[in-house]
């Protein structure tokens, strides 16, 4: 007795599913084509397009009168401007490589090295101050912004 195996409900069930989808999809098609190929519908999607473009149009021309009488601008009136932007931002470089041009020193010659020498007191200014050991805080030289004492304002003594 040999047990004879029963082919799977569930995977039937899929196989037909599977080969009714097909076949539908099949019709369909030959369906789609028949009627898409046809002089009627060519011309019945021509006039769709038409009538679309047509209440675009409409829509934008609507559009724009309404925002006319709000006083705001359209969407070409933007677009206008965005361009003029453009326009004038480009101009405005054009002259500012032209400005810098000339702006340019024309020198013909080589600058000669500078051979003077500084004066004595910007020599003095320029060393390090002396700590004439009037003030004994930390190091720091007399002369020191820390050093200073500030005076009694409103400021110093709300901190």
């Amino acid at each position: 007795m040999a047990e004879e195996k029963k082919p799977d409900p569930a995977a039937q069930a899929a196989q037909s599913f599977s080969e009714m989808v097909t076949q539908w999809e099949r019709n369909f098609d030959a369906f789609a084509n028949q009627v898409m190929g046809t002089e009627a519908y060519s011309q019945a999607m021509n006039d769709m397009q038409k009538a679309q473009l047509s209440y675009q149009r409409n829509m934008n021309e609507f559009m724009s009168q309404q925002l006319a009488s709000m006083n705001m601008p359209t969407r070409e009136d933007i677009i206008q401007l965005m361009e003029m932007v453009q326009r004038l931002d480009r101009r405005i470089e054009r002259i500012e490589e032209k400005l810098a041009l000339n702006d340019k020193p024309q020198r013909s010659k080589k600058r000669p090295s500078r051979t003077r020498q500084p004066r004595a007191e910007a020599a003095r200014s320029q060393a390090p101050a002396v700590d004439d050991g009037a003030d004994k805080s930390a190091g720091q030289p007399a002369d020191s912004a820390a050093n200073v004492e500030q005076p009694d304002t409103e400021e110093n003594n709300q901190s």
